[in-house]
């Protein structure tokens, strides 16, 4: 089954979910019509009369409050033209700052929305959004082997915002643990008023250092309820470079998707102390480092890439009779 679909979004970098979705719908033999939302001036007339699906992945400066009423007017046309809109997003919604944005945002108004937040079915329910929990992907093209570089090399490391972050997460009180008790053994990236480290570079890192630190924006519900079913788009994105990972255990996720042991190694949330002993344990195995790490780059690459996501999406739209095929007929 070929689509049609046109696709709202930040095309302008190479490294933006977006930018690889669209790759993906293409390797999927899909075509895309891309419209830039910074440029967009959210004229229905753009978008192909044989468009079976709009999909849109939002970036909330290029789409501020004062063109909610555009986007709200395009979604109403949408719609009587006989057109689903797909929001997809990668980042965690509930219990952080931004929430409000679930109630005032017309993304989320779209007739479906797809996020990596899950284990809110709740209060998507109760907030009127159509939420369809998507576990977080990575691009197959990123993930080639690289060669080790020097200028990356260290026996731990860690890759992300690790100088400031969401207030609600521990990122920090992890970032001091490593300082501590590994001192130049770890080293973090980005370095200091440098960008992040993107593309080839990336892959450089992920093959100079023995063992990949990672985690993920894990804040509990406010309701006391513990978080699951959520975790950064990092963690397909060092595994699927072939990373040795180290994250912490999120329910829904592991073993439901990744296996402790066998794709990456978990400790309890907030278990500092327990990350530092299993880091020192695979340090001292690189043999059992390398089959791990070997299993989660075959596992990312079968079943956690954005072209694996993209069938996915094709077949659930099938499903619920929401492509312009099935609801013209």
């Amino acid at each position: 089954m070929s689509l049609h679909v046109a696709y709202v979004g930040n095309f302008s970098v190479s490294h933006s979910t977006e930018t690889h979705i669209g790759q993906a719908l293409e390797a999927c033999d899909h075509k895309v019509t891309r419209l830039q939302e910074n440029a967009f001036a959210w004229n229905p007339g753009e978008v192909p009369s044989d468009t079976d699906f709009v999909l849109w992945t939002h970036t909330a400066d290029y789409g501020p409050p004062q063109t909610y009423g555009d986007q709200r007017r395009f979604l109403a046309v949408m719609r009587r033209r006989g057109i689903s809109t797909v929001g997809y997003h990668l980042d965690k919604w509930w219990d952080l700052d931004r929430e409000h944005r679930v109630h005032e945002s017309p993304f989320f108004e779209c007739d479906l929305v797809c996020t990596a937040d899950g284990g809110n079915d709740d209060r998507w329910e109760e907030a009127g959004v159509r939420h369809s929990w998507f576990a977080p992907a990575v691009s197959e093209f990123e993930c080639v082997p690289a060669e080790p570089a020097d200028e990356y090399r260290s026996e731990i490391a860690f890759v992300g915002s690790w100088r400031s972050y969401h207030g609600e997460h521990s990122r920090l009180a992890l970032v001091e643990y490593l300082r501590n008790r590994f001192g130049d053994r770890v080293r973090f990236w980005p370095r200091p008023n440098q960008p992040a480290v993107r593309g080839e570079a990336l892959r450089r890192l992920y093959a100079s250092v023995a063992v990949a630190v990672g985690d993920s924006c894990l804040v509990p519900r406010r309701d006391g309820t513990p978080l699951r079913a959520y975790i950064s788009d990092r963690v397909p994105e060092s595994l699927g470079r072939g990373a040795f990972l180290v994250h912490p255990h999120v329910d829904g996720v592991m073993p439901d998707l990744y296996e402790d042991g066998h794709h990456l190694v978990t400790f309890p949330l907030g278990d500092f102390v327990a990350m530092g002993d299993k880091i020192e344990h695979y340090l001292a195995n690189p043999e059992q480092r390398r089959l791990i790490a070997e299993c989660g780059r075959a596992h990312v690459l079968e079943r956690h890439t954005y072209t694996v996501r993209m069938r996915e999406l094709a077949t659930l739209l099938a499903e619920r009779g929401m492509l312009r095929t099935d609801i013209a007929a």
